[in-house]
């Protein structure tokens, strides 16, 4: 019965570092999807100006 309950216990702490290792894989990819967002903006921004200098130079 006690070796039952400590490979349960080892089981336990293998899936937990699992879970942990998985969370922070998760993290560290929504921090990069965040960045390549804040870029994304930054493109998009630069891009309207770029639309609304030529825009202007036509009127």
């Amino acid at each position: 019965m006690a070796e039952d309950e400590e490979d349960l216990s080892k089981r336990l702490a293998t899936v937990l570092d699992e879970i942990r290792d998985v969370m922070e894989k998760r993290k560290t990819r929504i921090e990069q999807l965040r960045q390549e967002i804040a870029d994304i903006e930054r493109d998009n921004e630069e891009l309207e100006k770029t639309i609304s200098d030529l825009l202007n130079t036509f009127n």
